[in-house]
């Protein structure tokens, strides 16, 4: 709302890296002005849904176009989870997984270039 309100932003994309996915996501169908939603690393595993659990029926529920990045050796969430998980979500609803990568390496530096890329597309897409 602060982007919109204050720098007056008509057309946002939220985006969230681990904890912050699931937060970001609950809020996406809350703003009028987000018209889609990035996660890097949503928790969607056993142990994580125990603390964001409440937070999925949120950004599953949403039409708005999704983007799921993910690590095929995330620890938090396993490739079979996040497919299984993303089957029940509504709209448009895309991933992308990058090969031999866990949660904390995606988000390490040596991963920027690929994974703004990986964002850029999804927004030339929409």
């Amino acid at each position: 709302r602060w982007l919109s309100q204050n720098l007056g932003a008509d057309r946002i994309l939220l985006v969230g890296s681990s904890a912050g996915a699931p937060i970001a996501g609950s809020a996406v169908d809350q703003i009028e002005q987000v018209v889609g939603y990035v996660s890097l690393g949503y928790p969607f595993g056993l142990m994580a849904s125990v603390l964001f659990g409440r937070h999925h029926k949120a950004i599953l529920s949403s039409p708005k176009p999704k983007l799921f990045v993910m690590g095929t050796q995330d620890g938090f969430t396993s490739v079979s989870q996040l497919k299984k998980k993303l089957k029940s979500a509504a709209g448009r609803t895309e991933t992308h997984l990058i090969e031999g990568v866990s949660h904390f390496q995606m988000e390490g530096p040596e991963y920027d270039s690929q994974v703004t890329d990986i964002i850029c597309n999804f927004i030339s897409s929409m």
